[in-house]
């Protein structure tokens, strides 16, 4: 689950729940009967959960994009966001952290690493250790943890991204009792934060949730030292790296993986991020997403994300299917208290699929494909609804995400 929570947005969001238009991808007969009734059929979907929606938020300006890859075709349509295709881009947020664990894991492929070793254990063909010894990198339990541990969100790893230090640490920081990253923004909102200094943060301060492998709970931070491993493993930059070996080759022509806390822009064509308070509108499309390097910096389009996860899924990606089918979707128990199940940088939904969901402040995501009837599903709306905080929130994702993935799949699977 995703939380972000900023000086200028209080609310903490969690975020793990769950556009007129034909498709570029000419995957089907656009002008068979069969299209044309689950084009209008999914259009009518969208138009009627915006619809309803209004009904109890009038003044919601956001609108639905919704992208569907089956046995039957590629389907795209959207409801408020004016005439856009599926290659409209957003940020895909927490959807991240499966591309940056599919880079892991082909580094695991390639016998580069060892994702069962520690993170105190030397890079194969290296006296290097998988994480720096410095001080920025001596987290608790540093040498008990394994990288599984960290794919798995079960290292119990304090994330600074989605928690307030807390003001009972015995060190002397500025930020006691803040966010880190609110605190940092503050003083500069272009600042570009560093996997050392996110990562430095929770090692000064001697946080964690438990010990490893003992629970689960969900870390930026951690993916934020997966990044730091890409990088040492491979030898380059973790953007480098995503590119060239996981974005290029699976075919992300119109995704980008921004790293500076300058580079706040969308590419054109994009859909404006939106902020409803309960008497004001914010326009968020600007963002410095620095801090989520390797976690949550995507921006990408219905069409690029759907596709990665279905070649992915169905191991016609980088990773061979037993990489995939043994490892990456070997999801485990999130909770007693739910259904909910979680692999290596990817989650799996009852009657949905393997997928991931995504917030970042004006945008909130899904995806999912399920393997045994072969339906990919992608889903984003373009604000995040504060009216009565909490509330009115769970209901968006709840309606305009969530209920539209399940009754698309209901419409081309009958399950």
């Amino acid at each position: 689950m995703k939380k972000l929570s900023s000086a200028l947005f209080p609310l903490a969001l969690m975020a793990g729940i769950l556009l007129l238009a034909n498709s570029c991808r000419k995957d089907h007969d656009e002008d068979s009967p069969q299209s044309n009734i689950f084009t209008q059929k999914l259009q009518t979907l969208v138009n009627t959960s915006l619809a309803d929606y209004k009904v109890k938020y009038p003044d919601f300006p956001g609108g639905i994009a919704l992208e569907v890859i089956s046995k039957q075709g590629t389907y795209f349509v959207s409801a408020g966001m004016g005439t856009v295709t599926n290659q409209v881009r957003f940020r895909a947020a927490s959807n991240t952290k499966t591309l940056t664990a599919t880079a892991i894991l082909l580094l695991y492929q390639q016998g580069k690493l060892d994702i069962n070793r520690k993170l105190t254990d030397t890079i194969p063909g290296t006296q290097e250790p998988y994480l720096p010894n410095t001080a920025e990198y001596n987290i608790p339990y540093k040498s008990s943890i394994t990288i599984l541990d960290v794919l798995r969100h079960r290292a119990g790893i304090f994330d600074v991204s989605n928690d307030n230090i807390p003001d009972t640490v015995s060190v002397p920081v500025p930020y006691k009792g803040q966010n880190y990253i609110d605190f940092m923004l503050a003083q500069d909102l272009t600042h570009t934060f560093t996997f050392d200094e996110l990562v430095g943060a929770v090692s000064t301060c001697r946080l964690f949730y438990f010990p490893p492998n003992t629970a689960y709970h969900y870390s930026n931070t951690g993916y934020s030292i997966l990044g730091k491993i890409i990088e040492r493993v491979s030898q380059t930059t973790y953007q480098q790296y995503l590119v060239e070996n996981v974005i290029t080759p699976m075919g992300m022509n119109h995704s980008t993986m921004p790293v500076s806390g300058t580079d706040q822009t969308i590419p054109a064509p994009f859909a404006s991020g939106y902020i409803l308070l309960t008497d004001t509108l914010i326009n968020v499309t600007l963002s410095n997403i620095s801090a989520n390097v390797a976690e949550g910096t995507l921006i990408t389009t219905p069409d690029d994300l759907g596709h990665f996860l279905r070649k992915l899924i169905t191991g016609n990606g980088v990773l061979n299917p037993h990489i995939v089918n043994t490892v990456m979707l070997d999801c485990l128990s999130t909770s007693s208290a739910n259904a909910g199940s979680y692999g290596c940088g990817i989650g799996y939904t009852n009657n949905l699929g393997y997928g991931h969901t995504g917030a970042h402040a004006g945008y909130l995501s899904e995806m999912a494909h399920d393997p045994a009837s072969g339906f990919t599903v992608v889903v984003f709306t373009n604000c995040w609804n504060e009216k009565t905080q909490m509330t009115s929130l769970y209901d968006e994702m709840t309606s305009l995400l969530e209920n539209n993935c399940y009754e698309a799949k209901q419409l081309f699977t009958g399950k």
